[in-house]
């Protein structure tokens, strides 16, 4: 395989909750498009090593994504146009992916009506905050230890489609990917 057809994309997300998310929900979806699939958390990461990073990758020709939460703007435009502005001219709005309202909604948005935490899932996630998770999953969601492993289970059981069905937000990032159904 040539350089020219190698292909790699780098997701920075959040925090360790969203690197679980995406290293065992969408890379394996992202592994089938693409040679080498990075994800790296951005949080605590200068916005000056950030923007050099997104510059490498821009000039190397690679593929790359910021996954943030909708709690940060009035909008979504909102809040991709402030990622962007803040790190232009290496990162685009179309790169920005927004959880909305957080990445709790997408955790819940693929969990079974029939699920072994006796939890019941709406329809709709499009406002599944910190507070309306750990009300649907109770007093694991709201100790530590506890919901770093109810987040585990969760994605042991995971449903893409229905959650593609439940989040109008993870279904857009999923098309952007490319790894929509």
């Amino acid at each position: 395989m040539s350089v020219a057809q190698w292909k790699r994309i780098t997701l920075f997300v959040e925090g360790e909750e969203d690197r679980a998310f995406a290293e065992r929900i969408l890379k394996p979806r992202l592994q089938e498009r693409y040679n080498e699939v990075r994800i790296q958390t951005h949080a605590q990461t200068p916005n000056e090593q950030l923007r050099s990073h997104l510059r490498s990758l821009k000039r190397m020709g690679s593929d790359f994504f910021l996954l943030v939460d909708y709690d940060r703007g009035p909008c979504v435009a909102a809040v991709r146009q402030n990622y962007a502005q803040r790190y232009e001219p290496y990162l685009g709005e179309a790169q920005v992916l927004v959880a909305r309202p957080m990445i709790e909604a997408w955790y819940t948005a693929g969990v079974p009506s029939q699920n072994p935490f006796k939890a019941s899932i709406p329809s709709t996630v499009e406002d599944i905050d910190k507070p309306a998770f750990a009300r649907i999953f109770g007093e694991r969601a709201r100790n530590r230890e506890e919901r770093i492993i109810l987040l585990q289970q969760i994605l042991d059981v995971y449903d893409w489609n229905l959650a593609l069905q439940r989040s109008e937000s993870l279904r857009y990032c999923a098309t952007r990917l490319g790894i929509a159904p």
